[in-house]
């Protein structure tokens, strides 16, 4: 088996990250209160896409998120890199970072995961979601702790950082603009 470099690692992780995020910023664009109220008509409009839409940004937001604290051995996730840097002082600065993100993975996305989402199962879903009980002020949360621990380790590996600023808004609302000027909900 190949193993590669920590920099090639970090930047899966680092990508992994933007798709989470721009997933999750997608889908709070369709489900922010004040955001779902001006574009309500439309969402009525095409259901069947928007249905499937929130959804599937959701689930991708999720999964993803799962997948950044994996914790076998083979995995390539946040939870894995923090131990192969030899630096006991930056691990240390590291671990309560690690320990806040890991309070809402193991409690509320591995939940979901696991019990909704990746495996076919005879469960209650309600009730799943409501064992999870998840915001999206968590994900958004952790999100921002993956950003920010990718970024010092990244930092202590050859003094890089991301920027993590591709943004899906811009696009998502020159969309649902364009839709609603075209069914004539005003604008």
């Amino acid at each position: 088996m190949q193993t590669s470099s920590m920099a090639d690692r970090l930047k899966q992780v680092a990508d992994r990250i933007t798709f989470a995020s721009m997933n999750y910023r997608i889908w709070r664009i369709y489900t922010e209160p004040g955001d779902r109220a001006k574009y309500l008509g439309v969402l009525q409009r095409y259901n069947s896409f928007f249905l499937t839409s929130i959804r599937a940004h959701f689930v991708a937001t999720i999964i993803t998120l799962y997948g950044l604290y994996e914790t076998r051995r083979e995995s390539i996730s946040l939870t894995r890199l923090v131990p192969d840097f030899p630096d006991p002082i930056l691990r240390s600065e590291i671990q309560p970072m690690l320990d806040r993100a890991n309070i809402i993975w193991r409690k509320k996305i591995t939940i979901l995961r696991n019990d909704v989402y990746a495996h076919l199962s005879d469960t209650d879903f309600e009730a799943k979601f409501s064992e999870a009980n998840i915001s999206p002020d968590e994900i958004e949360a952790l999100l921002k702790l993956s950003q920010d621990l990718l970024n010092k380790l990244s930092y202590a590996n050859d003094r890089s950082t991301r920027a993590f600023n591709l943004d899906p808004a811009s696009d998502t609302y020159a969309l649902l603009d364009r839709l609603l000027k075209a069914e004539g909900y005003g604008m």
